[in-house]
């Protein structure tokens, strides 16, 4: 068994090369990150080569999280943001070595929120092919994330069937 260490939750109090370097001391495979973006791409990148750490994935970041914003790609009206964010995201990645970008969804809910999240997973899923990374969704329970667009598996499937993508998948943690 292989395990990957997420440092969203795990030495939180360290940098985030910190971290890495404390996943290989505890004898971790690999390592994730919710959103890296204050730490110079090149200097994780340095870190995951000093450890031989892989970073299997990071997310896209979530917008305004003071107004409550919790990922922007569902967001009506927000197309833009959320393809920047896509774009952010995976330039970081490819230059940290990451596999995968979770493209959160944001807090939204109706068929307008389905229909900007399906465009923005389209578009993130066609950028990502290129790259050899994979885009993933994830249902978010409504205890720790209420409002959150995506809640369950079967909303999840559906939304993948209708972007079609192989480059599209589905994340379950537990």
């Amino acid at each position: 068994m292989k395990l990957s260490a997420n440092l969203g939750f795990l030495w939180s109090e360290l940098s985030l090369p910190q971290a890495i370097h404390a996943a290989k001391t505890a004898g971790f495979d690999a390592v994730e990150c919710h959103w890296p973006y204050d730490t110079p791409a090149e200097t994780v990148a340095q870190a995951l080569a000093d450890t031989g750490l892989k970073m299997l994935g990071l997310n896209t970041r979530r917008g305004d999280v003071a107004a409550g914003e919790n990922g922007l790609s569902a967001l009506p009206g927000r197309s833009a943001d959320a393809r920047a964010a896509v774009d952010e995201a995976l330039t970081y990645g490819v230059a940290i070595g990451a596999r995968a970008l979770h493209v959160m969804a944001g807090r939204a809910s109706g068929s307008a929120a389905e229909e900007a999240y399906i465009d923005t997973l389209r578009y993130a899923a066609e950028q990502a092919a290129g790259l050899g990374m994979v885009i993933l969704i994830e249902p978010l329970n409504r205890h720790d994330a209420p409002g959150y667009f995506l809640r369950t598996t079967d909303q999840a499937v559906a939304i993948m069937d209708a972007v079609g993508s192989p480059a599209l998948r589905l994340m379950f943690d537990c």
